[in-house]
C-alpha cells in the first residue's frame, strides 16, 4: 500500500483538503508524509530587471543597480522561502499530533516542472494534489499545475476536489485492463483500512457498432446496402455483439470480485451500458461516493499514452475525489499476460530460426547451375531464392539437380526448360 505520500501545498482551500485526506490515509497505512512547495524567486528577479527602466535616475547607475539587484534578490529569495515554509507548518503540526512521520521538501523554480521532476526521481507511492490552487478561475474544471503534473508522473495520484473525508462508498471502475485490476487492489485496500463500502462498476458500449454499421448502410447502395440493413445484420448485433460485450464485461466484474474476496471484503458489482465516461459520471452523480478509483489508461491504451480518454473526461467532470492508479509492472498471475508473453517468445524464436535459415550459406552443383540457367532471367532471382530456402529447410547445404527438380513443380509456369 502507500508508505510514502507526497503532498504539494500552496495555502489554497484545496491544499487544506489535501492535508486532511493525507492524514487520514497515512494514519491507517502507517505512511510517511512529505509536504512540498515550489517557489519562483527567479521569476521575480526577471521582473525586477524588466522594471529597472522605471527607476528614478539616481538608481540607474550600474553600481547602484547592482546593489539594488543583490538586495532585491536576497530579500525575495529569503522571503519566498519563509512563505513556502509556512505553507507546510499546518501539515507538520497535524502529522505530529497523529505521530505520523513528516518531512519538508521545498524547491525553487517553475512549479509544475520541479514537482514532476521531484516526483519522478523519488520513491513516492502516492501523490495527493488539489484540483486547483490559489490562482483558480471560476469555471475551470482543473488547474493547469494539477493537470500538467497528473499527465507527466508515473505514480498513483489522488486529485482532491472537496473536503469530504474517506467515508461511505468507494467506487472502482473495471474494464478488463491490467491497470483497472490494480485499481481494484488499491481501492479494496483503502476500503478495508477505512471501513468503506466498495463497489465495482463496468460499462460496455454496443451502441458504437450500431452507429457505425448504420452509417455504412446509408452510403452503400444496391446489394451491399441490403446486406447491411438485413435482418441477419440485426441478429448479429443482438446475439453476438451486444450479448457478447455484456458477457465480457460481466466477466471483468467477476474477476474483480474474485480479487476482493481474498481480503474478506464485500463487493457490490454494477454493469452499465453506454459510453463509459458518460455512464460513470452519471452514476457517481447518483450515488455520490467519497472516492472514485480508476486506471490511468484503459483496455485500448497504446504505449506512451499519458491518460486514457475516459479517465481524462472523468477527471475533469467527476464531482468527487479521484484516485488514478498506474501499475509499474504486469501482473504475472494474469493469464492474458502469460499467454501474450508465450506468444511473443514463440514469434521471436520463429523469427530467429527463419533468420538463421535465411543466412546459412549453400552451394550449387554444376548440374543444378545448368538447370537454373534455363529459367527466364526476369524471374531467375526469385526462383534461386526459393530453391535455396527449400534446400535450407531440408537441412541441405548443397543444391543438386534433384532439389531443383523438386522445386520445379512449384514454379512450373515460369521454369520453361526441358
Amino acid at each position: 500500500m502507500y508508505k510514502k505520500i507526497f503532498i504539494p501545498l500552496d495555502n489554497s482551500k484545496y491544499s487544506d483538503f489535501c492535508e486532511d485526506i493525507a492524514i487520514s490515509i497515512a494514519k491507517k497505512s502507517n505512511s510517511e508524509l512529505v509536504g512540498g512547495h515550489v517557489y519562483a524567486a527567479s521569476l521575480h528577479h526577471k521582473r525586477f530587471k524588466e522594471m529597472e527602466v522605471g527607476l528614478p535616475e539616481k538608481y540607474k547607475e550600474e553600481s547602484e543597480l547592482k546593489k539594488q539587484r543583490e538586495y532585491h534578490n536576497s530579500l525575495i529569495g529569503r522571503g519566498l522561502r519563509m512563505i513556502s515554509d509556512s505553507y507546510l507548518d499546518s501539515l507538520e503540526r497535524k502529522s505530529k499530533e497523529q505521530s505520523i512521520p513528516f518531512k519538508r521538501n521545498i524547491k525553487e523554480g517553475k512549479n509544475y516542472i520541479e514537482l514532476v521532476k521531484d516526483i519522478n526521481n523519488n520513491d513516492y507511492d502516492l501523490v495527493i494534489i488539489g484540483v486547483r490552487g490559489l490562482g483558480e478561475v471560476e469555471g475551470n474544471a482543473i488547474g493547469s499545475v494539477c493537470e500538467r503534473v497528473v499527465r507527466r508522473i508515473n505514480t498513483d495520484v489522488l486529485i482532491v476536489k472537496n473536503k469530504r473525508p474517506l467515508s461511505g462508498r468507494v467506487i472502482v471502475t473495471v474494464d478488463g485492463s491490467e491497470q483497472s485490476f490494480r485499481a481494484v487492489e488499491m481501492a479494496s485496500d483503502l476500503a478495508v483500512k477505512n471501513n468503506l463500502e466498495l463497489e465495482a462498476v463496468s460499462v460496455y458500449d454496443p451502441h458504437y457498432h450500431r452507429v457505425a454499421f448504420n452509417g455504412i448502410a446509408k452510403i452503400l447502395s444496391g446489394e451491399m446496402g441490403e446486406v447491411f440493413k438485413s435482418d441477419e445484420q440485426e441478429k448479429l448485433h443482438e446475439d453476438v455483439i451486444d450479448k457478447g460485450l455484456e458477457k465480457i464485461y460481466q466477466g471483468h466484474l467477476e474477476s474483480a470480485l474474485n480479487k476482493v474476496i481474498k481480503s474478506g471484503l464485500q463487493l457490490k458489482t454494477t454493469l452499465l451500458e453506454g459510453k463509459p465516461y458518460d455512464q460513470i459520471l452519471k452514476y457517481i452523480e447518483k450515488v455520490k461516493p467519497s472516492l472514485l478509483v480508476l486506471g490511468r489508461t484503459g483496455i485500448h491504451a497504446i504505449d506512451g499514452l499519458d491518460l486514457g480518454s475516459a479517465t481524462e473526461n472523468i477527471l475533469r467532470n467527476a464531482n468527487c475525489n479521484v484516485l488514478i492508479t498506474k501499475s509499474r509492472q504486469k501482473v504475472e498471475t494474469n493469464p492474458f499476460y502469460q499467454d501474450e508473453e508465450i506468444v511473443k517468445r514463440e514469434i521471436m524464436k520463429e523469427q530467429a530460426e527463419e533468420q538463421a535459415i535465411t543466412t546459412e550459406t549453400v552451394s550449387w552443383t554444376e548440374d543444378a547451375n545448368t538447370l537454373i540457367s534455363k529459367v527466364p532471367a526476369f524471374v531467375r532471382p526469385m526462383v534461386v531464392g526459393e530453391v535455396e530456402n527449400y534446400a535450407r529447410t531440408k537441412g541441405s547445404r548443397e543444391i543438386t539437380r534433384e532439389i531443383v527438380e523438386e522445386v520445379k513443380s512449384k514454379w512450373a509456369d515460369s521454369m520453361n526448360y526441358s
